[in-house]
């Protein structure tokens, strides 16, 4: 137990469950409970001890955590944080929080109802890439944004070498997969840097080379205020593996490169390329390691989430208007601002 009596639970034992509880139990957490269903492909190997049950209702009916870790399936999030909410845990909350928009408004009625803090798990948020281009464009470097286009792709069965790729949520529709659901970050981190998203047309993939159920790709073409448009392609078979954002703006560029580690400026008062060392895909904890000790300050009430429910809903918003905009053929489809309303 942690020196102010901090107690955790853990609500899915998968790679990010495991990491969140190596983290923060580096940080002090020392008092936990676990949920473990047998249902996962990861071996049950907690790095510290804790009391398992085999349910939620048995662990909650027998604990009084203060805070739980929701890390099961994508479809079961939203259940699962309920459930936590109504017993009065704050929340760290894998992303996305759902895969669809189904039981949301009972999810922010028992967060607003029983008082309880909510920190998405969109880990992004902490690297400082995007507080450096946030920098940028405020100081008027660049100018300002008139195109982004985000490259995300990784080839799936590299994922999780302890498992049969076929079988882990990322590749299953019943648990919640598909490539605009599991790979989502770019929904959150483009609202970090062009503001709210008016509409999008998208399209998923049609072929698919690993033969699942889930979208394996997905296009979108998303506008943003100021008809700045952002271009996101995602996929689960990219060979090798990247992640890069490349913002062109009236007076210059910003080119990320995660894996490279690299942020590059141009401008065209100092027509160069100018390079910046940024953490790569080698320093990739340092963000999950930012993301514990943040949740720790909001579960101690020292600071207010920087990630928010409000902010997880707009990325369940947008990659269920990416299936609706697949599903008639590339429409545009409008953006709700349902969201805006909540008090976190």
């Amino acid at each position: 137990m942690t020196a102010d009596g901090t107690t955790g639970l853990l609500v899915g034992f998968g790679s990010i469950g495991r990491r969140h509880l190596t983290n923060l139990g580096r940080l002090g957490v020392k008092d936990w409970a676990v949920v473990h269903t047998g249902a996962g492909t990861l071996p049950f190997d907690p790095p510290a001890d804790m009391r398992v049950y085999p349910t939620l209702a048995r662990a909650l009916a027998s604990e009084r955590p203060d805070f739980a870790l929701v890390t099961n399936p994508t479809a079961l999030h939203v259940s699962t944080a309920i459930a936590c909410a109504e017993h009065g845990c704050d929340l760290l909350l894998e992303k996305p929080i759902s895969n669809s928009l189904d039981g949301i408004d009972e999810l922010v009625d028992a967060v607003e109802r029983n008082g309880v803090s909510v920190l998405i798990g969109f880990q992004f948020r902490f690297h400082p890439a995007f507080r450096r281009i946030r920098e940028l464009l405020d100081a008027g470097v660049v100018g300002a944004p008139e195109h982004v286009r985000v490259t995300w792709g990784e080839y799936l069965p590299d994922w999780h070498p302890w498992e049969d790729w076929r079988h882990g949520y990322a590749a299953r529709p019943e648990l919640g997969g598909g490539a605009h659901h599991t790979i989502s970050h770019p929904f959150d981190y483009l609202r970090m840097l062009l503001g709210e998203p008016l509409d999008v047309r998208a399209s998923l993939a049609t072929a698919h080379p690993l033969g699942l159920d889930v979208a394996e790709s997905v296009d979108a073409q998303i506008r943003f205020a100021g008809d700045v448009d952002a271009t996101v392609h995602l996929d689960y078979w990219s060979r090798p593996q990247i992640h890069r954002l490349e913002m062109t703006c009236e007076s210059g560029s910003i080119v990320w490169d995660y894996l490279a580690g690299r942020l590059a400026t141009w401008s065209t008062t100092r027509p160069e390329w100018r390079t910046e060392d940024v953490p790569g895909i080698d320093r990739r904890d340092e963000l999950f390691v930012d993301l514990a000790t943040h949740f720790l300050d909001v579960v101690r009430g020292h600071a207010r989430p920087v990630c928010t429910l409000r902010d997880g809903v707009h990325a369940v918003t947008l990659a269920s208007a990416i299936e609706e905009s697949s599903a008639r053929d590339g429409a545009r489809i409008s953006l709700s601002t349902e969201a805006d309303g909540m008090t976190q």
